[in-house]
């Protein structure tokens, strides 16, 4: 990549996870114990980058979640209206990178400042390690001005995905992400960032201090209704469905979820399919058609995860929709 005789300024948010993990005294990895500072020494991109560094957490990336969502993108948006920074790197746990990436991507204006997220699949001290060179690509791609306006980014193994389409497809081999049926929106290399497609998005939302108990309810083969009542009768404010194909579920969930829908409960049905959309194709019982007949909202191309997430997000910004559908469309990137 090539950089001006001025520096880009690039803001690296520490959060712990495996790229910020010592050794442990029984051979297992401590997560999160290294600083940010001590990860960027070993990138090569001193006199390259002018870094601003902060560790805002030391955490496996299982312990992140809501309350730590907002503090990042609250942090974020400060970054952005300072003016001082020219991108945004976030190193990231893998496990729930792609839920912190998400809801980012829900409520940060990229349009001036780029916003990167990346981890690693192997500890720094491990052989073969990505940890340092995931880090640098991802300072890279921040400082790049073709990652302005593209959402939240994931860089991770030469490859550049958007958060709204990211996800972790392997526990341990450093192709650790992917964006099954859609691809990554560029790549990173010797050249710098290619990008390949522009990738769509759905309206930004605000950034709530507190979201409302959003649950999963998984869909398979013989899934017992008792456990979709279990779930829904124990206070969620919603619940995404992670339904069969095109949205489908077992018939005896229907009067289930039914029941739930008249007490209030919001219910979400998106595809348990690694990628498309779901679609009132079929009359059956069960089927995606007689759940939107009794009130719930089909949600395409989402993961339950992503659902689960931009769920809250719209429910928490209240009637600022003329209906809920209106916060998972698709268009060109705007703000609420």
């Amino acid at each position: 990549m090539v950089f001006s005789s001025q520096l880009k300024r690039i803001a690296l948010l520490s959060t712990g996870g495996t790229i910020a993990s010592v050794p442990g005294n029984d051979g297992r990895a401590v997560a999160g114990a290294l600083a940010g500072e001590e990860l960027l020494a070993c990138t090569g991109l001193e006199g390259r980058i002018d870094a601003l560094v902060e560790s805002v957490f030391q955490k496996a990336s299982n312990a992140i979640g809501p309350q730590e969502w907002f503090i990042l993108a609250a942090k974020c948006g400060q970054l952005m209206d300072s003016g001082a920074i020219d991108g945004i790197v976030i190193t990231h746990g893998t496990d729930t990178l792609e839920d912190t990436a998400y809801y980012l991507h829900c409520v940060l204006d990229t349009a001036r400042v780029p916003v990167v997220v990346t981890g690693s699949q192997r500890v720094p001290h491990a052989m073969g390690s990505d940890a340092y060179a995931n880090l640098r690509q991802a300072m890279e791609l921040a400082a790049s001005n073709e990652a302005r306006g593209l959402g939240v980014l994931v860089a991770f193994n030469q490859s550049v995905f958007s958060a709204g389409f990211v996800r972790k497809v392997s526990s341990f081999q450093l192709h650790g992400f992917d964006a099954p049926g859609w691809g990554p929106a560029g790549l990173l290399d010797e050249s710098g960032f290619q990008l390949l497609q522009r990738p769509r998005h759905q309206v930004l939302l605000p950034n709530p201090a507190q979201l409302p108990r959003v649950d999963i309810l998984p869909v398979y083969g013989g899934a017992d209704a008792a456990m979709a009542r279990a779930v829904l009768q124990s206070g969620p404010t919603a619940v995404a469905v992670d339904a069969l194909g095109r949205g489908q579920v077992p018939p005896a969930w229907v009067p289930v979820l039914q029941e739930a829908m008249a007490r209030g409960v919001v219910i979400a049905v998106c595809s348990s399919t690694l990628h498309g959309a779901v679609h009132e194709s079929y009359e059956y019982p069960g089927a995606l058609h007689e759940l939107v007949q009794a009130g719930a909202l089909a949600v395409s191309h989402l993961s339950a995860r992503k659902t689960r997430i931009r769920l809250g997000l719209a429910l928490a910004a209240g009637n600022q929709f003329s209906s809920l559908a209106d916060a998972f469309s698709w268009q060109a990137l705007r703000k609420l």
